[in-house]
């Protein structure tokens, strides 16, 4: 399930970052904000990139443990890329839920609960390799 999670998480984080960082103003719209300042979209864009890396990591160690075939590292609880995309989301669900309930966004409750998800299956596959 872990491979799995990572190969998703990742994918999602990368598409994420490519249109935070091409349409930053797109995403301050889709989150539910009036037209950003110059200084928001520079942000938005940092996030994309940040994003974006993310991204790219998770599926550099899942493209790893697949050449390597030491599974156990790149999925376990040792793994960057598993570990990384769970406090990754942990965090990112509060932060989103935490500005919906401020703002009323239906983007940045849709963003919350898909976080919220993949950090509890992130939690429950984690566990489970323990």
């Amino acid at each position: 399930m872990v491979p799995l999670l990572v190969l998703v998480s990742g994918c999602i984080e990368i598409l994420f970052g490519v249109s935070a960082m091409l349409m930053p103003a797109v995403v301050v719209e889709g989150a539910g904000g009036a037209h950003a300042d110059l200084a928001t979209l520079s942000l938005i864009r940092l996030l994309g990139v940040a994003t974006f890396g993310l991204g790219i990591g998770a599926l550099l160690g899942r493209n790893w443990a697949a050449a390597t075939g030491d599974y156990d590292m790149a999925y376990g609880l040792g793994s960057y890329a598993a570990v990384s995309l769970a406090v990754y989301n942990i965090v990112a669900a509060p932060a989103l839920l935490f500005g919906a309930i401020q703002t009323g966004s239906h983007g940045l409750w849709a963003g919350g609960v898909l976080h919220g998800v993949i950090a509890l299956l992130f939690v429950v596959a984690l566990a489970r390799r323990r």
